[in-house]
């Protein structure tokens, strides 16, 4: 186990936007192999107080990303209303992300950052990542075709790098490959009103009684143990049958109503002693 302190800079005296407005900057930190590297401590400081144009209606965001591998910028926006941003990074909750800051940035002083996790939580961090490097990854966003500049940032990492095994080295940092592929559009959230929360809360009080005990066919169990004859050939199973199976697979059963032929995995009842299923 041992302590690592890096300290690093990004420093651009002049950055074009595309077509798009955005501009990506990016720098790479080596780090020593067969290791895995406890994030403790993370900080930055904005050294220098940058070159912008526009005004108040479109002024520049700038996002900051401390990640395993290169973050990649997805196809989800950073800012809806106008001027829109375009191609963001992964949210901060990603498993690829591992430190992560957004800034509105003002003429003629510092810019506004907030960052996840917290100034207080980031100071004693837990993050552990395999691979043999880290990234800065940075993203501006402003006026299409336009250039701005004096980025000045200061980054300070204190790493926990303890010795591991080959085989968690290798898989760690497997894992974080994969987990660096980030997916372009998220969508991972559902809305549900209060009358749906109260019944999934009080079943009991929404229904006005308690759940029929026998939920399950009886005719079922003899399908579930003699699901073709003895004597009779196995049937192929065909495209139609298939999308058929999913789609009861899918389908939510009626409160009160009986699950049904198809068993879930999941279900485990006796008949006498005799079977379990």
């Amino acid at each position: 186990m041992t302590l690592h302190q890096i300290k690093e800079t990004i420093e651009i005296d002049s950055v074009t936007t595309d077509s798009d407005g955005n501009a990506y900057m990016q720098k790479r930190i080596n780090l020593r192999d067969g290791f895995v590297h406890q994030l403790m401590q993370v900080d930055f400081f904005e050294d220098a107080i940058p070159f912008i144009r526009g005004g108040a209606v479109d002024r520049p965001n700038m996002e900051i990303v401390i990640s395993a591998y290169p973050s990649i910028p997805t196809l989800m926006n950073f800012q809806e209303n106008t001027p829109v941003y375009v191609y963001r990074y992964p949210a901060a909750g990603d498993d690829s992300v591992l430190f992560k800051a957004c800034g509105d940035m003002v003429e003629n002083t510092f810019t506004d950052f907030h960052q996840f996790p917290s100034p207080q939580i980031a100071s004693q961090s837990f993050d552990r990542f395999y691979s043999n490097h880290v990234y800065i990854n940075l993203h501006l966003m402003g006026i299409p075709d336009t250039e701005y500049g004096n980025i000045c940032l200061s980054f300070l990492m204190l790493l926990n790098d303890t010795r591991v095994p080959v085989l968690e080295a290798g898989v760690g940092i497997l894992a974080e490959r994969h987990n660096a592929m980030c997916a372009e559009l998220m969508s991972n959230g559902h809305m549900v009103t209060r009358a749906t929360l109260q019944g999934n809360v009080f079943p009991m009080w929404r229904f006005g009684g308690i759940r029929p005990e026998h939920t399950f066919l009886p005719t079922s169990a003899g399908s579930y143990f003699l699901p073709i004859a003895t004597r009779d050939e196995e049937a192929m199973q065909t495209t139609a049958g298939i999308r058929s199976v999913v789609a009861d697979a899918r389908s939510m059963s009626a409160y009160d109503a009986a699950f049904g032929a198809r068993f879930p995995d999941w279900i485990l009842f006796c008949t006498n002693s005799i079977v379990n299923v």
